[in-house]
């Protein structure tokens, strides 16, 4: 991911098989099957990769079990087969998270269902992860052993099961790269503004660099709209009279502190309006969230508004057996929206219709729309391999004029994230990658923090140390990413921004805004170094994280 300029002179002299416009995780997954399976493919991104829903999900690949609720037999079968897959596949990156359902005594009903729910969902997904640990009833004292903050009035017991946790922008990346060493090439903050078409399908596409607002002509043979909440703005690229298919949904998550809500476990918490919420300890923090309504803001800019957020102190606070939570408690806040799929049966265009998102599916849809153009829209997280390699299917049944081996089907069963070259090479390269970082002083933490996020690339954050010591200085006292990842970041994983660096590459923008903000002038200081930037520049840099912020984080 070094050489971006390069990337820029290939594509504009070149014809690509596929053009996928949207560098979220599908995106990136449908880059990493069709690079497997000797398709030329390029990826573009308006913004960073990962910048919008990919960024600021509850960084859960899961089975969905609260669509068992609802009936989603199929969907919660296929995110459980995924799942599975990915923890073989991604094992630094995708790990196993146990979560405790509290019960309370006046209760019995619901426990019942629980119980019977999460023995259909063990069933689901026993066939496909042989290591998988089956749910268990656990007493009040285990439950409060786990999570000493739960308040012990009410709860007289609970259940016990596991799904898997991950670091989604981290993830996306880890995709992205794996379709670059497959062939594929990927381009970031390149915005596709026009598509025009030859024989009635879409050929070329007219593209804005937003870096430095040149524009220029990319050609494909194939273009795929894989932009999630932004596939009808592409889509009326083609057709200006398209009704829209997706239904914008916004989820808002908050950030603590471990110690103000000590729990040794994930919590998945009922709520008076038959929601869950999910408390999770992630990269030294604790995340609480999501919530879930229709949304129709600004899709580049969702905010968390001061009412979402008393809604997930509120559920946190009724289950809390310490001092009572508030803002300011809270060191954190982001919002996220979901692309839904909309009915077809919605009574109009701009979704006043629809008032809730209970009954939206969460599933996906392809299908191939006006001039030959492509379409990927909804699904999860989870399914997002599944999601690719069904749209690599149907675009190579589709387009015969695509080379193809006979018979040749998806790799991505098989292809390890990561840098892996098999289980084995992940065993014994953390080994050595452990070994090295404690040769350089470096703390747990922070060695864990780099194979998690970098796997095999550690390696190479490692080297960097070694040539400059002052780069293990941590970025913010309280949590492990350190300076090195900002070299690394801007020299080989196309960041070209300070939000770029501490809200993606590193995450810390979303787990503590004030530690980040100090160490925002260090870092940037650090990027100026870098990049050549003049100071105008560099305080624009600061300015915008500052923004940034700004739109995360609700009105006082």
């Amino acid at each position: 991911m070094k050489d971006r300029d390069r990337t820029f002179d290939l594509a504009k002299v070149r014809e690509y098989d596929l053009i996928v416009i949207g560098g979220g995780i599908v995106g990136a997954g449908i880059a990493q099957d069709a690079a497997s399976r000797g398709l030329s493919v390029l990826l573009i991104e308006k913004d960073d990769f990962a910048s919008h829903t990919s960024s600021k999900t509850t960084k859960l690949i899961h089975g969905g079990l609260r669509y068992l609720e609802q009936g989603r037999l199929k969907l919660t079968y296929q995110l459980s087969q995924e799942r599975a897959l990915l923890e073989q596949l991604a094992p630094h990156i995708v790990k196993d998270i146990s979560f405790v359902l509290p019960l309370a005594e006046k209760d019995k009903l619901f426990a019942l269902r629980a119980r019977l729910g999460l023995t259909l969902y063990d069933l689901l997904s026993s066939g496909f992860s042989h290591g998988m640990q089956q749910h268990e009833t656990l007493g009040a004292k285990e439950v409060f052993e786990a999570a000493p903050a739960l308040s012990q009035e009410h709860i007289v017991g609970g259940l016990r099961f596991h799904d898997a946790i991950t670091d989604d922008a981290r993830l996306v990346l880890s995709v992205v790269k794996s379709a670059m060493s497959l062939g594929a090439h990927v381009l970031n903050y390149v915005e596709a503004i026009e598509l025009k078409f030859q024989d009635n399908l879409v050929r070329e596409i007219e593209c804005r660099d937003r870096l430095d607002g040149s524009t220029f002509t990319l050609r494909c043979k194939v273009c795929v709209n894989a932009a999630g909440i932004f596939s009808d703005q592409i889509i009326n690229l083609v057709k200006k009279k398209w009704r829209p298919r997706v239904v914008p949904a916004k989820g808002i998550h908050i950030v603590l502190p471990l110690s103000a809500f000590p729990t040794n476990t994930g919590l998945f918490l009922p709520t008076s309006d038959k929601r869950y919420v999910f408390v999770l300890p992630w990269q030294r923090a604790l995340i609480i969230g999501p919530t879930d309504s229709i949304y129709s803001g600004d899709l580049n800019h969702p905010l968390a508004n001061n009412d979402e957020v008393d809604y997930l102190l509120q559920v946190l606070n009724k289950y809390n057996g310490g001092r009572l939570l508030n803002r300011s408690d809270i060191s954190a806040t982001w919002a996220g929206i979901r692309p839904l799929i909309a009915p077809m049966s919605k009574s109009n265009e701009n979704g006043e219709a629809l008032s809730t998102t209970s009954k939206l599916s969460r599933e996906h849809e392809i299908f191939i729309g006006p001039k030959g153009l492509v379409n990927v829209i909804g699904g999860k997280l989870t399914n997002y391999r599944l999601m690719a390699e069904q749209t690599v299917d149907r675009i190579l049944d589709r387009f015969p004029q695509l080379t193809r081996v006979e018979g040749k089907r998806t790799r991505t069963k098989r292809i390890m994230l990561g840098g892996w070259l098999d289980k084995e090479d992940f065993l014994a390269s953390t080994a050595l990658i452990a070994s090295r970082g404690r040769k350089l002083s470096l703390d747990p933490a922070t060695i864990d923090h780099l194979i998690s996020s970098y796997g095999k690339e550690a390696l190479a954050i490692l080297d960097l140390i070694e040539e400059s010591s002052e780069l293990k200085e941590r970025i913010c006292p309280e949590y492990p990413p350190i300076m090195a990842e900002v070299n690394f970041s801007v020299n080989y994983e196309m960041a070209v921004s300070l939000e770029d660096v501490l809200a993606r590459r590193t995450r810390l923008l979303m787990i503590n805004e004030k530690q980040c903000l100090e160490a925002a002038p260090k870092v940037v200081r650090y990027m100026q170094a870098l990049l050549g930037w003049d100071n105008v520049r560099t305080e624009a840099e600061l300015q915008a994280v500052d923004s940034s912020l700004r739109t995360l984080s609700p009105a006082e």
